[in-house]
């Protein structure tokens, strides 16, 4: 059972008097939070009391797999019954892990897992910590350790051999003290103290270890000066890299922002603005589609308008169309069958009547055959001529006499027929078996028509 440290003990006294401490900073667990809930590899907890009575998958001894990270607490001798606080710490997955009854808990063995916690910290531990200033105690033998950087190294460095590699730690252990920074373009490798690190590239997260609060170099755009081991250094602030902070790094250029594809990325120092693109609203991270109130009028004779993803879209009345409702239209068809009073009552409370102009002029009528009657399903339509008030006398019903000229009946037609065993046909039709030519039939019959503008 690893003993609580003096710093354990002084930091839980600071957090039960709810004072602030930066070293002390710490997360509030609660029984259900996982060992794989913590997101950094030095993590400092409180658990509530109660935890004891779960039942979990808690896997390993000392060293865990997985589990509930109280319950795992109470395993190691860490805290008791009514919990407490304690530091825990995530390092590289070992071959397998043993399971004990400690304490009143009992873990199981296992093989796998992504990650190793426990309760002391390892040689493999690494630098990404969630407090910008924070103390550890380092194992003996790390010297072997993967480390990236020189007096700045990569979050994803062991702790313990960047220490001796900095000079700040010996071979055998100790307690250390490192700072947490934000990212770099990059980082020379070196060989000190017995540890060879590696050369970094642009890295998010990095630390250090500082000796002295005085530090003379000029760091640009907001950069810290950082005393190192026999140096100097510029922690940037972020959006800037360099050695002294100096480069701007283009969020916009580079793809790390986050603004909305219908957004302009707007680069500044150290950082980024998103600005919605025309014909769209938001705070540029979230942009909606804003054409039609953008644009008042967009769609014409009153058609309404809609936004969708990448434009806009216009519903037209039914005597307009196009894009933007601009075209208008002189006739409609009426697809619902209704008899020939009923389809000109339609006609007229659309604002027209049943088609006259157009039957007598031969190209307008051929117009209408070909683009709107022979694009739907074969129909019959109604037309504006009869010869209800004078048998015999066809007139079409804005007055205009049947004449040769204005009409096209088929041959032989009108014949009074309005089919098999009806007579008394009085109104006009487009008889689709005659390919759309004049007919007459019975008023009563229901069939489709054809609405004509005023």
């Amino acid at each position: 059972m690893p003993a609580p440290t003096y710093r354990t003990i002084a930091c839980f006294i600071f957090l039960m008097n709810v004072l602030h401490f930066q070293r002390c900073a710490s997360m509030q667990a609660t029984c259900d939070t996982k060992l794989s809930d913590l997101k950094h590899s030095i993590a400092k907890v409180i658990c509530p009391g109660g935890c004891w009575m779960q039942h979990s998958d808690l896997c390993g001894s000392d060293d865990y797999a997985r589990g509930p990270l109280c319950l795992a607490a109470m395993h190691a001798g860490l805290i008791d019954k009514e919990g407490g606080y304690f530091e825990v710490f995530k390092s590289d997955p070992l071959p397998k892990y043993e399971g004990t009854k400690s304490y009143g808990v009992t873990s199981k063995s296992c093989f796998s897992a992504s990650f190793t916690y426990s309760f002391q910290m390892k040689c493999s531990t690494k630098g990404n910590s969630e407090f910008s200033v924070t103390d550890v105690d380092c194992p003996s033998g790390c010297r072997s350790n993967y480390v990236c950087g020189t007096n700045l190294y990569n979050s994803n460095s062991s702790v313990c051999a960047a220490a001796i590699h900095a000079g700040v730690l010996k071979e055998n252990g100790g307690t250390i003290t490192f700072y947490s920074h934000g990212g770099q373009s990059s980082s020379k490798g070196s060989t000190k103290n017995g540890v060879s690190t590696q050369p970094c590239d642009t890295f998010l997260k990095s630390f250090s270890f500082t000796r002295s609060n005085d530090c003379f170099r000029s760091c640009q755009n907001e950069g810290k000066c950082l005393s190192g081991i026999n140096a100097e250094f510029c922690s940037c602030a972020s959006g800037t890299e360099g050695k002294d902070c100096a480069i701007d790094i283009n969020e916009c250029t580079s793809g790390t922002h986050n603004c909305h594809q219908y957004a302009t990325c707007i680069n500044t120092v150290g950082s980024f603005q998103c600005s919605c693109n025309a014909n769209y609203t938001g705070d540029g991270v979230e942009c909606e589609a804003n054409f039609c109130s953008a644009n008042v009028g967009l769609c014409k004779h009153n058609g309404t308008c809609s936004d969708n993803t990448t434009a806009y879209s216009c519903s037209c009345d039914l005597w307009h169309t196009g894009e933007r409702c601009g075209q208008e239209k002189d006739h409609v068809i009426m697809t619902t069958a209704r008899n020939w009073t009923d389809a000109r009552k339609y006609c007229q409370s659309i604002g027209g009547d049943l088609a006259t102009w157009g039957m007598r002029n031969a190209t307008v009528r051929n117009w209408i055959v070909t683009n709107l009657l022979q694009t739907q399903p074969a129909a019959d339509y109604w037309v504006g001529l009869d010869d209800i008030e004078h048998e015999g006398v066809w007139n079409y019903i804005d007055g205009f006499p049947v004449t040769e000229n204005n009409t096209d009946f088929n041959t032989g037609e009108p014949n009074n027929i309005g089919g098999p065993g009806l007579y008394n046909a009085d109104c006009g039709h487009l008889n689709q078996i005659y390919t759309y030519k004049m007919d007459d039939h019975d008023c009563q019959r229901n069939q489709s028509a054809i609405c004509e503008r005023f």
